[in-house]
């Protein structure tokens, strides 16, 4: 079970560093962010002109005036004899241009074309590559992004929190769960302030790893933070599910419940299936009515069948009935309308037993089919139909559950002896 919904798609917004002509001038005073860098760095020198006309396009780009600025950029491009800096930073724009359009195939082109001209200055053009492996991540080419970052690592000769969380994420989504953990662990031990999608990744990947009890624990110091937080006390039932603690997983949706954040009709049929799980029927099926009660729950063949399921649990006849009887109409095979036999022949209704145990049968998939027709016989045997009796008590002669009590019938019913009602059972 993936746990994909949980996960962003990406850890990282894309964030283009867009450069003006002014802050072209102010770069070479800046502090070198890259001191172990193995990129020799080249002189940003373009024309006045280029400088001109890119500043303003990143000006425009800055003010989401796109479609201003692209002419500004192509004429660059399209100059006779461009500068390198000039012609890496006209790809950069048009890269960030096309992005802005999700047009995330001609951008990822426009930035490879500004890296392959080595023409920015490192700062720059590492922001440029590390933009590259965003966009790599978010088409799900993962293999390309973790090159792509490796690549980063080697001409940076810097590791960053951030990257590595990217890294996790990727692996991640490549089912390398172990790598995963690993690599986010190290994320976060590059920060004191770690994203909380990073915990959601990291979470997500001791759960594949069957290490609910790590998994738990992450989502636990979360809800220690935001304990009325209904993500999260989903997600730690889900676990606690998954880990095979069902009463774990009852006392977090229980306390949810009491904290009002029981509130959704997919939160009230949790909560039911986690009372049914824990053997507490009874709980399971006031559950189920309040969510109806409050027109939470909608009329669905499924939400039917469970408040019939446990309903017949507790014991409830009148309830499962019911539940039943309006789930029957949304069938696709006969199990519904066998219980519904069922609960209808031991509540002396043998003439509906047999019409909703002709359904079963007609409809089929049936789990217990010989028992379907040894049961249709005892209700026309007890509406005194004994021909039909007979011919469905011998058909149920071929299921070998039900062979034993056929054979037993059919003779009691050839020697003239009177079948009594045999003793009820819960419906399965």
């Amino acid at each position: 079970m993936k746990l994909s919904k949980w996960i962003p798609a990406a850890i990282c917004t894309l964030g283009l560093v867009l450069a003006g002509g002014a802050a072209l001038a102010k770069d070479s005073k800046k502090a070198n962010e890259y001191p172990n860098a193995t990129r020799q760095e080249p002189k940003p020198e373009m024309s006045s002109s280029e400088q001109r006309d890119l500043s303003k396009a990143a000006d425009l780009i800055g003010d989401g005036k796109d479609a201003e600025a692209q002419p500004l950029v192509e004429k660059v491009l399209s100059s006779s004899r461009p500068s390198k800096y000039g012609t890496s930073f006209a790809h950069q724009l048009l890269g960030q241009i096309y992005y802005d359009q999700d047009k995330n195939a001609e951008a990822l082109a426009e930035y490879k074309k500004a890296l392959e001209t080595e023409g920015l200055p490192n700062a720059q053009h590492f922001s440029v590559l590390y933009n590259v492996a965003q966009l790599q991540m978010q088409d799900e080419k993962y293999q390309e992004a973790l090159a792509t970052l490796d690549q980063w690592e080697k001409l940076t000769g810097k590791q960053t929190a951030d990257e590595f969380a990217m890294k996790a994420n990727i692996y991640y989504r490549l089912d390398q769960f172990q790598p995963a953990v690993d690599t986010m662990k190290k994320a976060m031990s590059m920060t004191d302030k770690p994203n909380d999608s990073w915990m959601q990744i990291l979470m997500a990947s001791y759960f594949e790893l069957n290490q609910y009890d790590q998994a738990a624990q992450i989502v636990q110091d979360q809800l220690a933070k935001d304990p009325g937080n209904k993500k999260l006390l989903n997600q730690l039932a889900t676990i606690y599910i998954q880990g095979d603690k069902p009463q774990q997983a009852l006392d977090v949706m229980a306390k949810a419940k009491s904290q009002g954040l029981v509130t959704t009709g997919d939160d009230y049929v949790q909560l039911a299936k986690l009372y049914a799980s824990a053997d507490k029927p009874k709980d399971a099926a006031a559950t189920m009515k309040e969510g109806f009660a409050k027109n939470l729950l909608p009329a669905t063949y499924d939400n039917y069948k469970l408040l019939g399921d446990v309903c017949t649990q507790s014991e409830d006849d009148p309830c499962a009935l019911d539940a039943y009887s309006k789930a029957s109409p949304m069938a696709k095979d006969g199990n519904v309308d066998f219980q519904l036999g069922y609960l209808l022949f031991y509540s002396d209704k043998s003439k509906d037993a047999v019409e909703a145990l002709s359904r079963a049968i007609s409809r089929g998939s049936l789990r217990q089919e010989g028992e379907a027709y040894l049961l249709r016989g005892d209700a026309e045997n007890d509406l005194g139909q004994s021909s039909a009796a007979m011919a469905d008590w011998q058909k149920s002669l071929g299921y070998p559950s039900t062979k034993s009590m056929a054979e037993q019938r059919i003779k009691a019913a050839k020697g003239g002896v009177k079948i009594n009602r045999p003793t009820k059972k819960k419906a399965k």
